[in-house]
């Protein structure tokens, strides 16, 4: 239960919010100080306190400025505390990365922040109304999208198709407890040599061979979403011969916290990797290595565990917590499992981030800097209080669990890319250095960072789905580089691969 004693936000958490380059892109009150950054500390004082005196009500005592005025939902009576307490990390120049202008739907978010009641906004958080409306505002820009790109609408029509989704459910059947699943056929991939048509072709056991899979998990703030949405993530990888997967999973408030977010996609993919078993077969299996010899574009890449903010948040925890038990298990008692392809010890070769906040406190202080840490369901789902904050973060829980550990198998990690948006209103870049760097320290070596110039949060992932843009370059460039490191070390000799999540 939370602490209700407990102030989540204090003077050291809202300097920290806007300190750069943390500090939040917009708002009247921060385009104010921005917009004259010599102003003098006694004049902003004063102003922002007749303008905070102005916006209250009259029953208000305006002076009475102490510990209560960081917990404010009023953002000018925290800058107002904030100077009276003689902090002067107001004084320094913006970071020149942060965006300076916002988006339509942050805007409108902010609004509502600012113009309605906070009982009105936890009641209608918590019982899925904003869900609702947040779903509905995607739902109404799609035949916007649709009219713009005669292509793409083409393209999802075809996928939305019952012959080329499958849809696999699992646990315990909730309606968001889904899986859409495409295979790759003749028609996805682009044909550009004889080795290329070959894999199109079923293999001698009757099951589609692929270079890999994706398994996706979309964002939507752990409180909206679904994965028809992503559905245009898909094409990408099915033109390079990959199975993909977009994991539908119980969303705020019908998962109270994030541990049973974590718990659904578990069930995903232990439920995926027996299907898999069935329908697909890689291509280093199917194929003798002279069709794959000097070609790197065709052979066997591996499976990829990727997700978009708060879905790249949800993944990561979930690797933390398998690489955790393996850590935890004994060598025998992992080679046991290891050979009888039991979940969860098969972890992904790749994993891949994108624009996720995987710092829960942090990012609590960026959206308190922005006042929309009320309406997010971040708050109740990752717990109310500051440690649950950390608990919920997956560098912190590692090092935590590596501290744990009087006796471990060392830490087993798999290659990880994260990559940024520099232009994210959303979600900070600084979230992924702060990451990587806590990563790097627990002797997570091989986490490589990638942040993009011009890209904002929504960006990164519509690379993907427009099929075209610096992040989906970045992440398959990324991939051929250790592709074709493995060819060099492995040489001409053949390379048996089983397939597993």
């Amino acid at each position: 239960m939370p602490n209700p004693q407990q102030p989540l936000l204090t003077k050291e958490s809202v300097a920290l919010s806007l300190a750069p380059p943390r500090s939040p892109p917009g708002g009247d009150v921060i385009r104010n100080l921005y917009a004259d950054p010599h102003l003098s500390a006694a004049r902003l004082f004063s102003k922002l306190t007749s303008e905070a005196a102005a916006g209250n009500n009259s029953d208000e005592n305006h002076s009475d400025y102490n510990i209560s005025s960081y917990e404010s939902h009023n953002l000018k009576r925290r800058f107002v505390q904030l100077l009276h307490d003689g902090n002067r990390v107001l004084h320094y120049s913006i970071h020149p990365h942060i965006p300076t202008s916002l988006s339509l739907p942050d805007q409108l978010i902010r609004f509502l922040g600012r113009a309605l009641p906070l009982e009105w906004q936890h009641r209608n958080r918590d019982n899925g109304t904003f869900r609702l409306v947040a779903d509905g505002l995607v739902k109404l820009t799609c035949p916007m999208i649709g009219l713009s790109n005669l292509r793409l609408t083409h393209k999802f029509i075809e996928l939305s198709s019952s012959k080329r989704r499958g849809r696999i459910k699992y646990g315990h059947y909730h309606r968001m407890q889904y899986i859409d699943l495409f295979l790759p056929q003749r028609n996805d991939t682009k044909q550009q040599n004889k080795t290329q048509t070959k894999n199109n072709h079923k293999s001698s056991t009757g099951k589609v061979p692929v270079r890999g899979t994706l398994f996706f998990v979309h964002g939507g703030a752990w409180g909206s979403g679904h994965p028809w949405m992503y559905r245009l993530v898909a094409p990408t990888f099915l033109e390079r011969n990959f199975a993909v997967a977009i994991v539908g999973y119980r969303t705020y408030p019908d998962a109270p916290s994030i541990d049973d977010q974590v718990d659904d996609i578990r069930l995903a993919y232990n439920e995926l990797d027996e299907m898999l078993n069935e329908c697909v077969v890689p291509v280093a299996d199917d194929y003798d290595a002279t069709d794959r010899e000097g070609d790197s574009n065709n052979g066997w890449v591996g499976n990829i565990m990727m997700g978009h903010s708060s879905g790249a948040h949800i993944a990561l925890l979930l690797l933390v917590d398998m690489i955790s038990e393996r850590m935890r298990s004994s060598p025998s008692s992992l080679a046991s499992t290891v050979e009888n392809n039991r979940y969860p010890w098969s972890l992904p070769d790749y994993f891949v981030g994108l624009s996720g906040p995987y710092d829960i406190s942090y990012h609590f202080d960026f959206e308190a800097g922005r006042g929309v840490e009320q309406i997010s369901p971040m708050k109740p789902i990752c717990g109310h209080s500051r440690s649950n904050f950390d608990k919920s973060s997956p560098a912190k829980r590692l090092l935590s669990r590596l501290a744990s550990f009087r006796e471990n198998n060392g830490l087993q990690h798999v290659p990880m890319l994260l990559v940024h948006g520099i232009e994210d209103a959303t979600v900070p870049f600084t979230a992924t250095s702060d990451a990587s760097r806590i990563l790097k320290s627990c002797g997570w070596n091989d986490c490589n960072e990638i942040y993009l110039d011009r890209t904002g949060h929504q960006d990164v992932i519509m690379h993907f789905m427009l099929q075209n843009g610096s992040a989906l370059d970045a992440v398959f460039n990324w991939l051929h580089e250790r592709q074709q490191k493995l060819i060099g070390q492995e040489g001409n000799r053949r390379i048996v691969l089983q397939s597993r999540l």
